[in-house]
């Protein structure tokens, strides 16, 4: 094959001017940067692995697909459909738990729906001030483990706010439904009261 040579180790290299070729090809294929390429591929490239060794190369995947929510399908329903928060309370030890499980984890009993007023109180915090992409517009936001009224367990939560600085554990607080909802965790965020 044109532009490939030998290499230590039964491997076979790239001249450089392939190399790039190879790079550009796959960087307009898929619009991976270049940069993350050559990280990703210059030792495979370059000849520094085996002959033998497992050839890896880039390639895209789409992936459409559904997922059931199970038991806790009401749950999401409910933020969705009816701007409501509900829990589970366990038929035997009385336990109520939000999120919502579908059997007791302390005596394995079922549960039962209740509704929650959507106020509550946070246990602990923190400020994030970096994060991923996803969120970057969001930053700094805070993190908060909050325990609805009525129930014995805490939710993970973001909080938005525009002065972080008013968040602390003990803040009283309530939940603030989003006008577009779409059957997830998400469907709600908490401000303080």
């Amino acid at each position: 094959m044109d532009g490939v040579s030998g290499a230590g180790e039964g491997g076979s290299m790239m001249d450089e001017r392939n190399r790039e070729r190879w790079y550009q090809y796959y960087h307009e294929k898929y619009r991976i940067p270049e940069n993350y390429l050559k990280r990703d591929y210059e030792e495979e490239l370059s000849g520094k692995s085996a002959i033998d060794a497992p050839l890896e190369i880039p390639d895209k995947m789409e992936i459409f697909f559904k997922y059931s929510l199970g038991r806790q399908s009401r749950f999401f329903r409910e933020l969705r459909e009816n701007r409501k928060i509900y829990g589970a309370r366990c038929t035997q030890c009385g336990k109520v738990f939000c999120p919502p499980r579908s059997d007791c984890h302390l005596c394995y009993k079922p549960t039962d729906w209740v509704p929650l007023p959507g106020t509550g109180v946070i246990k602990a915090c923190t400020v994030q001030y970096y994060t991923t992409s996803v969120f970057i517009k969001k930053v700094p936001f805070v993190c908060a483990y909050v325990q609805l009224d009525g129930t014995d367990t805490l939710l993970m939560t973001n909080m938005e706010v525009e002065d972080v600085s008013r968040i602390k554990a003990g803040t009283r607080v309530k939940a603030v439904f989003r006008e577009e909802r779409h059957g997830a965790i998400t469907d709600f965020y908490f401000r303080p009261i």
